[in-house]
């Protein structure tokens, strides 16, 4: 694909500072970009880079001047260059197709343009929506509800009775409706607890490689509309999670914990279980999270804890050997003092 700079700015509603009949023929970070090649830049700080770059144009929201480039200036960056990114790397449209080497289950349903790779497999009384996507080794089993427009990648795995809604996207590796870890014990044996509850996941959702969401051990675990979720998230039995929250990787989440709308929870958080995580709390990387948080909360920290609070405990143990020493001063004063 190539796209002369006034193309590009028109579809990003940006202003031309330059040339705008150069063509382009793609889109990279500034390190990488070759010539014919648009980049960005979020700040000015990066200015140098951006000189130094071999990529002729250059989106900016902060820059009206980089020696030798031309400048597409636009209201936010980020912005425009997802869209620039859309143009040159555009998502392909599902067409109706149903491999041979599907399985199918009875009573199946589905809308139009419906894509069935290789090799899926998918049991009884599954509804499957307009537009939708399963890649190959997909297994979907019985009584689940697909909405439109939602992408499953390869070797995806989605228990009985889980309900999807539309626009949702799937990667590798993740299940769905897997059992909770539920069990008790009874003179000496460990006895399961049956989990027969379901999964229900909202619109909008992004669901990371190699998560695993487990079913309610009775009633649903619920992934709200436009939650993201990293690789290797484990989401426990029953757990709800409020609107657009976004969960960084490995972060685990015990059983019946609630977690609040809008939070950002960084990587490798740990949460117990049947705890209440208000709204728009901020968790950072590696917390133990053992008690109720709410709304609007900066936390980190093992136990987790207000960041302000951390970081004055942090500067009074940076500061521990200086008084350890001063204590050690005193105690040879008085200790000289009570000889006399």
């Amino acid at each position: 694909m190539e796209l002369s700079v006034k193309e590009i700015a028109n579809k990003i509603n940006g202003q031309i500072i330059g040339k705008s009949t150069i063509k382009i023929t793609g889109i990279s970070d500034l390190k990488s970009a070759k010539k014919g090649e648009i980049s960005f830049i979020i700040s000015p700080k990066y200015v140098k880079d951006a000189e130094n770059s071999r990529a002729d144009v250059i989106i900016s929201d902060s820059i009206d001047k980089i020696d030798k480039k031309t400048i597409i200036k636009v209201k936010n960056a980020r912005i425009a260059y997802i869209a620039v990114l859309k143009l040159f790397y555009p998502e392909k449209e599902i067409s109706e197709h149903i491999s041979e080497r599907a399985i199918l289950g009875k009573n199946f349903k589905k809308g139009k343009n419906v894509f069935i790779d290789d090799f899926v497999v998918i049991k009884d009384n599954v509804e499957l929506g307009d537009n939708v996507y399963i890649g190959p080794g997909v297994y979907i089993g019985n009584d689940v509800k697909i909405g439109n427009d939602v992408k499953i990648h390869p070797s995806v795995s989605i228990y009985d009775r889980t309900i999807i809604d539309e626009n949702t996207l799937i990667h590798s590796g993740v299940v769905i409706g897997s059992d909770g870890f539920g069990f008790t014990e009874d003179n000496g044996k460990i006895i399961k607890i049956p989990q027969v509850g379901f999964v229900k996941i909202g619109k909008n959702v992004e669901i990371g490689a190699n998560c695993t969401i487990d079913r309610g051990a009775l009633g649903p675990t619920i992934i709200n509309d436009n939650v993201k979720l990293d690789n290797l998230i484990h989401v426990a039995h029953n757990v709800e999670i409020g609107d657009g929250t976004l969960i960084a990787a490995q972060t685990g989440i015990a059983g019946s914990t609630k977690i609040g709308k809008h939070c950002i929870i960084g990587g490798q958080v740990g949460f117990v279980d049947h705890i209440n995580i208000g709204n728009f709390a901020k968790i950072g990387s590696q917390a133990g999270v053992s008690k109720d948080i709410p709304d609007n909360s900066v936390i980190t920290g093992t136990p987790a804890r207000p960041i302000k609070e951390l970081r004055r405990a942090e500067a009074f143990m940076m500061r521990l050997e200086e008084l350890f020493k001063k204590v050690e001063e005193l105690s040879k004063k008085i200790n000289k003092q009570d000889k006399k």
